[in-house]
């Protein structure tokens, strides 16, 4: 099926300068704004010049997310092998959007610093649809690929893809796949009833768990490592602290969840 379908999409698209994983991303990219302005003007009613101001903010947070996950991946790569060189890892380019976007809001959107969790918790929704999104484009070209298996998830990668690049010539685990089908659920789950407040924490505490088991467990790719474990394993640790805290940090001081930051306003 890979061959049938992406390997010939890529070879055609190759002529331009692209591949699928290029569609795939701008897809995910143009669903992410889309459901940035939903949500901000169609579900909280912020007038279209303010919308107008978060996306700036969150366009500038997008440039620091892509230059986070390049110098991330590049730097470990450099740690083991001496080449700065390598893809990108979407944790440590998430932190650093994250960090990015919330620092922005702060020194430039004075008067909605006490709804920046609030508005995280609006649209990391649309972060994980965008992101599950990317991950079938990864599927696509064959990056972040899996360990070999005999299981019934078995996938083979033709010639071109990475896995195939790299000397794998049996079926691995789409781990692309399997991330792509969780944040899917992730997003349904989140949009749910179930999940009324604290999104943002529960993405967090959940996405850093499967993430920690799918590296440790089902990735195969060499991204680097450190004291024998891959770093997005670390940061997938990191997630989950800051997610449990954020929770605990609410309960114990009995706000709701959008008043986290107030008090440094």
């Amino acid at each position: 099926m890979h061959e049938k379908i992406f390997n010939k999409a890529n070879n055609w698209l190759e002529r331009f300068g692209i591949s699928t994983f290029t569609i795939f991303l701008a897809i995910g990219l143009i669903a992410l704004v889309y459901y940035f302005i939903y949500v901000l003007e169609k579900k909280e009613g912020y007038s279209r010049t303010k919308t107008n101001k978060f996306l700036v903010l969150f366009g500038i947070s997008l440039m620091v997310t892509y230059l986070f996950a390049l110098f991330f991946d590049a730097l470990f790569h450099y740690f083991e092998s001496g080449s700065f060189e390598g893809g990108i890892t979407y944790i440590a380019g998430f932190l650093g959007g994250l960090i990015s976007f919330i620092l922005l809001i702060y020194f430039f959107m004075k008067e909605e610093r006490k709804n920046i969790l609030k508005i995280l918790n609006l649209i990391i929704p649309g972060v994980v649809l965008a992101h599950a999104i990317g991950r079938i484009g990864c599927f696509s070209v064959g990056c972040c690929y899996g360990l070999p298996t005999d299981s019934i998830f078995g996938v083979y990668f033709p010639e071109g893809t990475n896995p195939y690049i790299d000397g794998l010539r049996e079926p691995i685990h789409p781990t692309q796949l399997y991330e792509a089908f969780f944040l899917l659920a992730l997003f349904f789950g989140l949009k749910s009833k179930w999940v009324k407040s604290n999104k943002f924490s529960v993405y967090l505490i959940s996405y850093g768990i499967f993430r920690f088991i799918l590296e440790v467990f089902f990735r195969g790719d060499n991204r680097g490592l450190v004291f024998g474990i891959a770093p997005s394993a670390i940061l997938s640790v990191v997630m989950v602290i800051v997610g449990l805290f954020i929770i605990f940090y609410l309960r114990l001081n009995g706000e709701r969840d959008e008043s986290l930051l107030s008090k440094w306003s």
